[in-house]
């Protein structure tokens, strides 16, 4: 070969090599914002609301990230009064399974698991690690609609999805901010964005599947954040069918059963502790009376407590983070805790219109 060839041939394999890296840079950003059909905003959201409405089928592995903005709790205080926190914040990880028979979310911890089951007749929750299963038997009423009493988890992201679209959606401008993909599959990019000037919530950014209108994804923003302070997420999902069995729960032997009247349920405290799901630990107060002020992403919370809150949780209070903020104030020998998904002055004035 000449070398003048030579120079052609090389300056030939650079062309090739180029058009290949950026043939997989092209392929690389077409897979992660897909071409989809437009939609108006209003659209999306409507089908979503109906495809949720409806008996969906689907289950998958879910992955969850909470950022409370409080430093990484210490040593001995994961369980006890700060359980419920320990077990949320960071980063975990669920199975889901949800159809016309019943809803099964697996809560799935580095040792133990924790399930909770329901179908049209009962629902359970049962802690692994305890061996403790809380059973509920509704024979005139879906066990399945009394379980959904209790606050979502965040690896139920349908329900978290669903209920945070219905409630706030009257309160906020709704937009489609593009496309991406969640967990292999298109995805709309259903953005919520706050009229409130309040609310530290900066946006809802729901992933909304292209083909079954159902969510894949739940992200909120604070305000000015690029990254969410709350996100769950499907990492792999599937949308064929579940045997019914999957909704069935029988306690192994050995456990510890507990029978629980669904008409306690409904506006009740639920409790996820060291002790196990739906056991208080020592010492900590029970609610007395709740208050509410504002509405939207402004609602705020007052809770009268029958004491003063464990040390551990003390600690924390008051709490300003990305999204939302706490505070402890006593009223006349009362005792109330406020919280909201505001800043800690709009609390302190709230706390001023406690009787």
């Amino acid at each position: 070969m000449t070398a003048s060839n030579r120079a052609r041939a090389d300056v030939l394999a650079a062309v090739v090599a180029t058009a290949v890296v950026f043939a997989g840079v092209s392929a690389v950003r077409a897979d992660s914002t897909p071409e989809l059909p437009s939609v108006a905003p209003a659209q999306l959201l409507a089908s979503t609301l109906d495809a949720l409405a409806g008996p969906a089928t689907i289950s998958g592995t879910v992955s969850t990230r909470v950022d409370l903005g409080i430093p990484d709790l210490p040593a001995g205080l994961g369980g006890g009064s700060l359980g419920p926190i320990s077990s949320i914040a960071g980063d975990q990880r669920y199975k889901i399974w949800h159809s016309a028979a019943g809803v099964r979310v697996a809560h799935l911890l580095p040792f133990d698991e924790q399930d909770a089951v329901a179908n049209p007749t009962d629902a359970w929750f049962w802690d692994s690690r305890t061996m403790r299963a809380l059973h509920l038997s509704v024979p005139t009423r879906t066990a399945r609609t009394h379980a959904t009493d209790a606050p979502p988890s965040m690896g139920d992201l349908l329900r978290v999805a669903g209920n945070a679209l219905s409630a706030v959606r009257p309160y906020a401008d709704v937009s489609v901010s593009g496309t991406a993909r969640v967990a292999g599959r298109p995805v709309y990019q259903l953005t919520l964005t706050p009229r409130s000037t309040l609310t530290r919530v900066g946006r809802i950014v729901v992933g909304i599947d292209s083909a079954t209108r159902l969510p894949l994804r739940f992200q909120v923003f604070a305000r000015g954040a690029t990254e969410p302070a709350l996100e769950s997420s499907f990492t792999t999902v599937s949308f064929g069918s579940i045997p019914s069995s999957m909704f069935v729960f029988a306690p192994p032997p050995g456990a510890k059963v507990s029978k629980v009247d669904p008409a306690t349920l409904r506006g009740g405290p639920w409790i996820r502790s060291a002790e196990g799901i739906g056991a208080a630990p020592m010492g900590v107060p029970a609610v007395l009376e709740v208050r509410t002020f504002g509405d939207g992403f402004d609602l705020r919370w007052a809770l009268r407590l029958s004491s003063s809150p464990p040390p551990d949780v003390a600690t924390f209070l008051p709490y300003a983070g990305p999204l939302m903020s706490a505070a402890v104030v006593d009223r006349d020998g009362a005792t109330w805790v406020l919280v909201g998904f505001v800043d800690l002055p709009t609390l302190e004035r709230d706390a001023g219109r406690l009787p």
